[in-house]
């Protein structure tokens, strides 16, 4: 969450006493008007599933998800956007998740969210687009308690963003340039003109694709884990700027 101290702090003022009940009577506004980041340690089934209807539909780009790098972090996710259905969300009959078990953690956790303080103290909010309508909140469970079942996922996501930043993020910029060199020589090859910005864009979505590939491989195999992950990382991306 991006918000300064004192809107989280009123954030969290407001989640406290809060209890919600999904009554799934609203259309499930907030899967599909909300936008999500997921990475490897937020859902890793969104993420392979995602793969899977794009092996399936023989398309690489699945309609309202898209594979980016963080604008900053360089951190490899698929955001689903704003205004699309959820992949995952049937909706025939009553609303439900194919994935719920292992749904992205905004999912699990709304309509509060979680947030890291620089102590490493793990804080319960309420979410600033609460879509939900007044009659959720009066019964069901304590925000606090539904947060918390996303809690050990968030432990593995901060984990494997910390390592992510200091090993991966400085050494990714020099991955990307060299991408973007080998796509305008194939552009060149085919006689096709391409400009600087497409390059960039072509190339960061690429990048995001293969980085998560990798660690959808490395879940197959049981060994995905934070350190694991960014290891790989780090040998894949070496082993390309070597060659």
């Amino acid at each position: 969450m991006n918000f300064s101290e004192k809107e989280l702090k009123r954030l969290e003022k407001k989640a406290k006493g809060l209890r919600f009940k999904c009554l799934r009577t609203c259309g499930i506004d907030c899967c599909t008007m909300l936008s999500v980041l997921v990475s490897p340690f937020s859902s890793i089934s969104f993420i392979a599933g995602y793969f899977r209807f794009s092996l399936s539909l023989k398309e690489v780009f699945i309609f309202g998800v898209e594979p980016v790098l963080g604008q900053n972090s360089l951190l490899p996710m698929l955001w689903k956007k704003e205004g699309f259905p959820c992949i995952f969300m049937v909706i025939s009959g009553r609303p439900t998740c194919r994935i719920w078990e292992d749904a992205p953690i905004s999912c699990i956790t709304y309509p509060a969210g979680l947030y890291k303080k620089p102590t490493g103290e793990i804080k319960v909010v309420l979410s600033p687009e609460v879509r939900c309508p007044e009659d959720a909140f009066l019964e069901g469970e304590p925000l606090e308690k539904l947060a918390k079942r996303a809690e050990e996922k968030f432990q593995k996501q901060a984990e494997f963003t910390e390592l992510y930043l200091k090993r991966i993020t400085p050494i990714l910029p020099k991955y990307l340039e060299k991408q973007k060199e080998i796509v305008k020589q194939l552009a060149a090859e085919r006689k096709k003109q391409v400009k600087e910005d497409e390059i960039s864009i072509i190339v960061q979505k690429s990048v995001a694709l293969e980085l998560l590939a990798i660690a959808v491989g490395m879940h197959a195999d049981g060994k995905l884990t934070p350190q694991n992950l960014v290891d790989e990382y780090e040998k894949q991306i070496n082993k390309s700027l070597k060659s």
